[in-house]
């Protein structure tokens, strides 16, 4: 992926907070994810990977599997979950 910089102000107790709270190697990682949350970026970018999931034919596949695994969980969660109840 293609990186540009960008030089942003922000008082230093915001930036201590940033380097205390995420780390100062995370910043950029932290700042980019929270810019693509209020422009919408993950969104989209979730849609357009779900469309080259569903147009793989072996991705189709193996997302059933996931599904069909996870159903079969579920109902075991939900039978062990009444029997203790009862």
């Amino acid at each position: 992926m293609d990186k540009k910089s960008l030089n942003v102000k922000i008082s230093a107790s915001v930036y201590d907070q940033l380097k205390s709270d995420v780390g100062s190697g995370n910043i950029s990682n932290f700042v980019e994810g929270l810019i693509n949350k209020e422009l919408g970026g993950t969104e989209k970018k979730i849609e357009q990977e779900y469309k080259e999931c569903y147009s793989n034919p072996r991705m189709i596949k193996e997302a059933k599997q996931w599904e069909k695994a996870e159903i079969e969980s579920w109902l075991k969660y939900e039978k062990n979950r009444n029997k203790k109840s009862n």
